[in-house]
């Protein structure tokens, strides 16, 4: 690479650092992203919240847990056994 151009791409990546820390930093569009004005629901909104206030409570039937084909099961888990790690590097020649 030559000198100028290794100059100017050291130039364009600094400039292009400010412009990015300019917009990322001190961008002033803030105001509407923070405003704390009263929050309008949609028709939709409100009639999903009124169906949500109408739902019954969820209960579960917790009777299977005390069933004996529940209770009766047996663990089948076997042990693992651990084994010899193999060689040290499986890439080299079989001969190393």
């Amino acid at each position: 690479m030559s000198r100028s151009t290794l100059i100017f791409t050291v130039c364009l990546v600094i400039v292009a650092g400010g412009l990015g820390y300019y917009f990322f930093f001190f961008n002033s569009n803030t105001d509407a992203a923070l405003s704390s004005g009263p929050i309008t629901a949609s028709d939709a909104e409100l009639s999903f919240i009124s169906l949500v206030g109408k739902l019954e409570p969820i209960t579960f039937d917790t009777s299977i847990l005390s069933d004996p084909r529940f209770t009766g099961r047996q663990d089948i888990r076997t042990a693992i056994v651990p084994e010899a790690a193999g060689r040290k590097d499986p890439f080299a020649s079989i001969g190393q």
